[in-house]
């Protein structure tokens, strides 16, 4: 059963460490930056009143979000799960964005 399927080599617990400390800063810096333009941008359209007001309160609201995922980065249990919950967090605001285009 072991000539089929042959085990994958596994990291070292420090290469380990290294590469989940780069994942989450990839999910606070870069990561964090897209996910917060896309939730900024979808809840833009979303406020009522003025345009430019609108804008101006979601960019408020954007520092928040952004402070909020870049503290989640390195908080949650893994990198891997960390990841998960900004992205489905963020799904809905994709899909606000794309459903605005399409119409």
């Amino acid at each position: 059963m072991n000539d089929v399927f042959p085990q994958t080599p596994r990291l070292s617990a420090p290469a380990q460490r290294r590469l989940d400390l780069v994942a989450r800063c990839l999910l606070a810096a870069p990561g964090g930056y897209l996910l917060t333009a896309l939730c900024t941008a979808s809840l833009a359209l979303l406020l009522p009143g003025e345009p430019a007001q609108a804008v101006l309160a979601a960019t408020q609201l954007s520092f928040l979000l952004y402070c909020v995922l870049v503290i989640w980065a390195f908080c949650a249990r893994s990198a891997a799960r960390a990841w998960l919950i900004a992205v489905l967090s963020c799904l809905p605001a994709a899909l606000h964005l794309i459903w605005r285009e399409l119409l």
